[in-house]
């Protein structure tokens, strides 16, 4: 992490998470803005890039500037939250979930480092243990209890934080099975997607990426990282976005690899990389 002070601007607003602001880096004057929105576990200044970003689009004139937020999901807080929080938040700008919902407009978006949470837990542990862990999940939502937190042994060790059955499942199970919840958040019955957090998996059914994939209204572009170490080996990410671009026309074709990237885009060269092309899309919008 760098140790080097930078400057945004606070913005308050009012939002389902108390307190909620909004950080902006770059010129305040801007007449556009970029909405940065983490993956798990991230939140505001996490991602380094963001600020390398802010710094090119300043330096090449573009009149746009970076906003970053602090959602429920945020840091930590993603095991007891879920997409829907999400768009609660942020009003509506979670790019697939948004689509869903289409209300406040955007231009387009950027999809950075579109992976797959359940290929990567597949990857990581052990099959047997991991189709125990889902059917104890399973167990706690068919009870009516899927708020409920997962036992600590019934969690991977790389996740540090608390998880609801519901949240585990989300991330670990397939999608596309349709499943009616009783939430005692809300008290009434709520259909939600089996594995809902599963949209970018190698292995889903043609029919359910055309769908996720053409809810989009407007360019959309994905962009993989070359090196994710999130991604697992058998996975061709080339193939994958190519896929993407032949399902929907909404798929920028400025889509594609960002040479030499980790997941969140730790390299200097990468951090350049991607920068530039985002500039570049943000040209064609």
């Amino acid at each position: 992490m760098s140790s080097t002070p930078f400057s945004c601007a606070v913005h308050l607003y009012e939002s389902p998470t108390s307190h909620a602001s909004a950080y902006e880096i770059g010129p305040s004057a801007a007449s556009n803005a970029i909405l940065f929105i983490g993956g798990l576990g991230d939140g505001p200044h996490t991602v380094l890039y963001t600020q390398s970003l802010a710094k090119h689009l300043k330096n090449t004139g573009q009149d746009w500037s970076v906003f970053e937020i602090r959602m429920r999901s945020s840091f930590s807080g993603y095991g007891y939250s879920s997409l829907k929080n999400d768009v609660e938040d942020i009003s509506a700008l979670d790019c697939a979930e948004y689509t869903k919902h289409k209300e406040d407009p955007v231009d387009g978006f950027i999809l950075q480092g579109p992976v797959s949470d359940r290929e990567s837990i597949a990857d990581s542990v052990d099959p047997d243990w991991l189709r125990k862990s889902l059917e104890y999940a399973e167990k706690l939502i068919d009870e009516g209890k899927e708020w409920e937190a997962m036992p600590r042994d019934q969690l991977p060790s790389f996740f540090q934080t608390p998880m609801t059955a519901y949240r585990w499942h989300s991330l670990a199970a397939k999608g596309q099975v349709k499943i009616i919840i009783y939430s005692p958040l809300c008290r009434t019955a709520d259909p939600i997607q089996s594995g809902d957090d599963d949209y970018f998996s190698s292995d889903l059914d043609e029919s359910f990426v055309s769908e996720v994939w053409n809810r989009f209204q407007q360019p959309v572009m994905a962009l993989q990282s070359a090196e994710d170490e999130f991604v697992p080996d058998k996975i061709d990410k080339q193939a994958l976005v190519d896929s993407w671009k032949k399902i929907s026309p909404k798929v920028h074709e400025l889509s594609g690899l960002i040479p030499g990237a980790s997941h969140t885009v730790k390299r200097p060269e990468s951090q350049q990389w991607l920068a530039e092309r985002v500039v570049q899309f943000l040209n064609q919008l």
